[in-house]
């Protein structure tokens, strides 16, 4: 049976026990008995910041309006004590509104207030009117008999009711109403169907709510709180009706219980509560909903709640104290719930597991490697704590920059070989609870050395062996596993035969000189390191030829004498240079000397030095005197050539005696 707003009595039903699930970090409450009103229990409608309570008692006598405030309990309303009346609302002062049946057995809607007390809100037409809603500045809402049908109202303090717009079918209901003036009600359409609305008095409009099937069902809906969210119940698929409130969607609020039937009695700051029908059958259950802990089973969320079974939940106020309808060891009650503060929560949260991908950098090559961190975190209260990398990154040494972090579980590292990076992950609660943990990135230390492919040297074969200073250049090829670019050079020259160490020298990183000379082999050692200081060496040689047998003696191409003629013949000795020039196949540099003179005796000439010597100038028999001096070049091999050259001593003037002078080799 699907069940609306438009009733005009209050129905109450039997009450079983019967429990659902509910969320473990739901809010819970404490649960208080509101007593009786002369021993009967009343039916409570609404309830206001200060926790006081409207409702009815219905007895023997008849019905009866009643208003709770605490420390006082169940009141009747002055004025309201011997007819039939109905409290259906109340505001922050704690006035009232309702219905009571006149003297003249018409209905009619009124206002109650402890200062000015009973005021009659007379029908448009008719004989019916009724209240529904309240606010704090005394307009009241409901529903009243018109030329039109019925139709929802609205009245000021000390004014008759005004019409609302209709949805143009007939029938209006306006019953709730928040301080802004917003109005909550249904009303039929002209098809026939029925729909919640909200009226906006500042475009004096309808704002229709359809259903879940949408326009295929029907609506009703009387909640509303301070910022327009509207509550009540709508079709659903198969038959069923759903509580409902208002949002960016329509919210279904019983979906959780299985239900095929919840209702929406009252919301404040958004907080809903109501009932839903059990899918197992029997009484309805009292439920509260709140958009972070979603809908729960009032039942299961009591911390006193022994003996206690909760229906109905009617009213909800600012503070979060929630009022209705139950049963209490069997017997119906009335209770109020107050919401119990969650202890605070001070325990941090678990991390199971820190780790990164990858832990192990695979090559030191210096290139900039992503990591992906992944953290298992439990937390006593918080069902998702929230984890991120801290940016302060222990880089043991290395730079800063070396390790960043790219977002909560990500990071570049450097691959720089040897490097430790330590990672600090921090995971906390929505209390604020935290707790870190630690994990490394490690880089390998590069131990592998660079493999020289080749090493050659330019020339690597010297010809001839002529002793001279001859460059060599050498080439490398060489690669490395991380370093692109090893660094090659000569570390050392070594020679055979016991070569002195001026024949050979490194004259740049890959050049060098060895001399020429014969039979002789010079080792070039190449060494090539890595970024790392790791180093391999490598080898060429450069070989000196033997050089043939040397037969041939030394070319004289030039000799001769100064001076070449000596005058006057005064006896005095006079100094005589020599000047040779001789060439070698093979030596480069053949020594050349005065090996002997003749003319004269061996008194008239000496040798002085190896190209020098003194003559005496004298002639001989008169005549002129000639000095042979006879030169000797040798190369290396031994190998002599020999020459002559002439000194004259003239009797003549030293013009005639220059043109005797002849000088030829020997």
């Amino acid at each position: 049976m699907k069940r609306y707003a438009f009733v005009l009595i209050t129905v109450l039903f039997a009450l079983v026990p019967w429990h659902s699930g509910v969320r473990a970090d739901a809010a819970h409450y404490t649960v208080e008995n509101l007593g009786t009103m002369g021993g009967i229990v009343p039916t409570v409608t609404g309830m206001n910041a200060s926790g006081q309570v409207s409702g009815f008692v219905q007895s023997a006598t008849g019905t009866r309006a009643v208003r709770y405030t605490p420390g006082s309990g169940w009141q009747s309303l002055t004025g309201l004590t011997s007819t039939f009346s109905v409290a259906n609302a109340i505001n922050a002062q704690g006035d009232v509104s309702g219905y009571y049946r006149t003297t003249s057995g018409a209905t009619h809607a009124f206002r109650w207030s402890d200062g000015s007390g009973f005021e009659d809100i007379a029908p448009l037409s008719g004989n019916l009117s009724q209240a529904f809603g309240i606010n704090d500045n005394g307009f009241v809402v409901g529903v009243t008999s018109a030329p039109s049908g019925f139709v929802a109202f609205i009245a000021a303090p000390g004014t008759t009711a005004s019409p609302l717009p209709s949805l143009g079918g007939g029938f209006d209901l306006a019953c709730g109403i928040n301080n802004a003036g917003q109005v909550a009600g249904s009303g039929f359409t002209p098809d026939g169907m029925q729909r919640a609305f909200r009226y906006d008095p500042a475009t004096a409009a309808l704002t229709t709510i359809s259903s879940f099937i949408g326009d295929a069902g029907n609506s009703a809906g009387c909640a509303i709180d301070r910022n327009g969210l509207v509550g009540g119940q709508a079709d659903g698929d198969a038959g069923s009706m759903h509580a409902f409130r208002t949002g960016a969607t329509l919210l279904n609020l019983d979906a959780v219980f299985g239900t095929t039937f919840g209702t929406t009695e009252s919301i404040a700051e958004g907080i809903t509560v109501g009932s839903f029908d059990p899918p197992a059958g029997g009484a309805s259950h009292a439920f509260v909903h709140t958009d972070a802990d979603g809908s729960s089973d009032l039942n299961d969320v009591l911390d006193n709640g022994a003996g206690w079974v909760l229906n109905t939940a009617k009213g909800i106020n600012a503070s979060g104290k929630i009022v209705g309808q139950g049963t209490f060891n069997g017997t119906d009650a009335v209770f109020l719930l107050t919401k119990v503060d969650a202890p605070k929560d001070t325990t941090a949260p678990v991390i199971s597991s820190f780790t990164a991908s990858p832990n192990s950098v695979g090559k030191p090559d210096n290139s900039s490697v992503a990591v992906q961190f992944s953290v298992s975190a439990t937390d006593a209260v918080d069902p998702s704590p929230a984890c991120a990398v801290s940016g302060n990154v222990d880089t043991h040494g290395a730079p800063a920059s070396y390790a960043v972090v790219t977002g909560p579980l990500g990071a570049t590292v450097r691959a720089a070989g040897g490097s430790r990076y330590t990672f600090t992950v921090n995971c906390s609660d929505t209390s604020g609870n935290s707790s870190a943990s630690t994990t490394d990135v490690v880089v390998p230390p590069d131990t592998t050395a660079p493999a020289i492919a080749s090493v050659s040297a330019s020339p690597s074969w010297i010809t001839p062996p002529d002793g001279r200073l001859v460059p060599v250049t050498v080439s490398v090829t060489a690669s490395d596993n991380v370093d692109a670019s090893p660094a090659c050079y000569l570390s050392g020259i070594s020679a055979t035969g016991g070569a002195p160490a001026s024949d050979y020298a490194i004259t740049g990183p890959l050049s060098a000189k060895v001399r020429a000379t014969g039979s002789r082999t010079y080792t070039l050692t190449v060494r090539c390191s890595d970024g790392a200081g790791n180093y391999s060496e490598s080898a060429t040689a450069v070989a000196v030829p033997a050089a043939p047998a040397d037969t041939k003696a030394p070319t004289i191409t030039s000799i001769s004498a100064t001076p070449s003629t000596i005058w006057p013949p005064n006896g005095k000795f006079v100094p005589v240079q020599v000047s040779v020039s001789a060439s070698d196949n093979v030596d480069p540099n053949p020594t050349c000397s005065l090996h002997s003179i003749t003319g004269g005796t061996n008194a008239d000439h000496v040798i002085t030095d190896p190209l020098s010597a003194n003559v005496r100038a004298e002639k001989d028999n008169g005549g002129d005197r000639v000095y042979s001096l006879y030169v000797a070049c040798s190369d290396a091999a031994g190998n002599v050539a020999r020459a002559v050259t002439y000194v004259t001593v003239t009797k003549d003037a030293p013009v005639a005696a220059a043109a005797k002078a002849t000088g030829k080799n020997k």
